[in-house]
């Protein structure tokens, strides 16, 4: 059993070192010349040209966020929403989120096509309440939905608020 080991291993040796022989000096030659005359076209990186600087300053400017300069379109006293009201299906998400696609008509009467975020698709006609701050549709053309909104101002009060759902390509 001792003797087979050795022989088999002593096969096993000659026969690797029969495959690391010079018989791929030749291969090795074909691989270094054969594409030597070819080189790469490579084209130069475009300059770029600098940026025109600017110099910011908004210590002159209004802030935003500050309540002055909140314009409400109207305040109305006693103006409040009803909170008792069952909401609809598109009082769920933000009007931002939500995109017109497209109008119906029937006669004098005008729907809405709109697709909720959810992907649900809503048919939406004046009178509608949409949008998370009790927004009511209040008028439908062809290519938008204009909703009047109730948001509460920086005092407490609640103020109408135009907001409009345009019709999205």
């Amino acid at each position: 059993m001792k003797l087979r080991n050795v022989l088999l291993i002593a096969i096993c040796a000659v026969t690797l070192a029969g495959c690391g022989g010079s018989g791929m000096a030749d291969l090795r030659n074909f691989v270094k010349t054969a594409y030597a005359h070819r080189k790469p076209k490579v084209e130069p990186v475009p300059t770029v040209k600098p940026a025109p600087k600017f110099a910011y300053s908004a210590a002159d400017l209004p802030d935003p966020f500050s309540p002055a300069n909140l314009k409400p379109l109207s305040v109305r006293q006693g103006l409040r929403p009803n909170l008792s009201r069952h909401k609809g299906p598109l009082e769920r998400f933000p009007l931002d989120s939500l995109k017109m696609v497209g109008t119906i008509s029937s006669g004098k009467q005008i729907w809405a096509i709109v697709i909720a975020p959810d992907g649900s698709v809503h048919r939406v006609r004046v009178g509608t309440h949409v949008g998370q701050n009790y927004g009511l549709v209040t008028r439908i053309t062809e290519g938008k939905v204009r909703i009047t909104e109730l948001i509460q101002g920086p005092t407490g009060q609640w103020v109408q608020r135009e907001a409009n759902l345009a019709l999205s390509e």
